[in-house]
């Protein structure tokens, strides 16, 4: 028995963490149900700055965030009233077991309900630095300071779900989604789906293993919009991602340059290796052209000029994200560094340039020549999310 259209439009916004052009340009994915599809520029920085982009349609140095991590102002640290613990000896409260008791005294004296991990950050840093995402950005309020697309779902009254990992893991969240499409409950669905991005950092020098993944996907994709089919009258697919993955070519120490300079963090500096960038705050006289000449002499990478911030609309005047930024060229990674001891197979957070940082947008339908970045995503929900539900 044919179910009841109980909407007219069933407008379906899928995030999918991590995919880039690159991985899905010459693949078979979705192409059937999503044929119409192009390359996206993304932002400078990680997902904590890409996907706020998405759903405000604005860039990091106008939503404020770039990173997991940025310098505390006034020492208004989430880790201040654990200052104590952080500050003993390394030998004494460096294991997991502390570490994670800070990680969680840490989200409940914050009441963080945002993506929160300390990684492998040293626990006497902490007491410096600030945390971006405090709140659930997949829900209204979520980007203080800025308006996102749930924040208009609801002022506006429309009906709406989103689904993100605080519900559980990518296919029980599309087998969640595709329960409520059935029943037609909306007419603006958005999911983000996480665990694409993990597997590229285990897997993306694997391209077999990748393409078996993605199929997996595929055939739960297809169903969904197969059931949103027989329930609406018009169904509009979009299938995007927030950056690429570049499979890792090197590995870079950085560690040795730091540690052999006659300057110590974080007395008289602060720095976060980040994978692909290390960033720094300066507190000695002298300090910032130790570090500047030793980092330019090894020869890994380069350090980003303030006018190249400001072109990728990055530049934080009160440095929030860093003093200075060094950045490693694509394939190449930090390690050890602070998000872990050693690099993952995969990796992002390049220059927006390198052809592994492009997103992707997939569509049912053609969105026009207007959507080449991927703050255009934000004006497409706009769109789609007030025209015919």
């Amino acid at each position: 028995m044919q179910p009841t259209v109980t909407q007219r439009t069933a407008n379906i916004f899928v995030l999918i963490d991590g995919l880039g052009w690159e991985w899905v340009k010459a693949a078979p994915f979705l192409n059937e149900v999503a044929p119409h599809r192009r390359c996206l520029d993304t932002v400078f920085g990680f997902s904590a700055g890409a996907i706020p982009s998405i759903l405000t349609g604005r860039h990091p140095q106008e939503h404020g965030r770039m990173a997991m991590f940025q310098r505390a102002v006034d020492g208004r640290s989430p880790f201040a009233r654990l200052k104590w613990l952080c500050s003993m000896p390394p030998v004494l409260v460096e294991n997991r077991y502390v570490r994670r008791v800070v990680e969680s005294v840490a989200a409940a004296l914050g009441r963080f309900t945002g993506y929160f991990n300390i990684y492998s950050v040293p626990l006497r840093y902490l007491p410096l630095l600030d945390v971006a995402e405090k709140r659930d950005i997949y829900r209204p309020g979520g980007i203080p300071g800025s308006t996102s697309i749930f924040d208009l779902l609801q002022a506006n009254g429309r009906a709406w779900r989103s689904y993100s990992y605080h519900q559980g893991d990518d296919f029980s969240l599309i087998d969640r989604a595709q329960q409520e499409l059935d029943r037609g409950t909306a007419g603006f669905y958005f999911l983000y789906l996480s665990q694409v991005d993990a597997f590229l950092h285990a897997h993306a020098d694997r391209a077999p293993l990748v393409a078996a993944r993605l199929t997996e996907y595929n055939a739960r994709l297809t169903r969904l919009y197969q059931v949103a089919r027989r329930r609406y009258a018009r169904v509009r697919l979009w299938i995007f991602s927030d950056h690429g993955m570049a499979p890792t070519r090197n590995t870079v120490n950085l560690r040795p340059v730091l540690d052999g300079l006659p300057a110590g963090a974080p007395r008289d500096y602060l720095c976060l290796l980040d994978s692909t960038m290390a960033r720094f705050w300066f507190f000695a006289d002298g300090v910032r052209n130790l570090v500047r000449d030793a980092l330019r002499d090894c020869g890994a990478g380069r350090w980003l000029r303030e006018t190249e911030l400001r072109s990728m609309r990055a530049w934080f005047p009160d440095r929030r994200y860093g003093e200075e930024i060094y950045l490693l060229p694509e394939g190449h990674v930090i390690a050890p560094s602070h998000m872990g001891m050693a690099a993952p197979k995969g990796m992002h957070g390049f220059h927006p340039d390198a052809p592994h940082s492009k997103a992707a947008l997939l569509g049912s339908e053609d969105c026009g020549a207007g959507v080449s970045h991927i703050t255009g995503v934000f004006g497409l929900m706009r769109s789609c999310g007030f025209a015919e539900i």
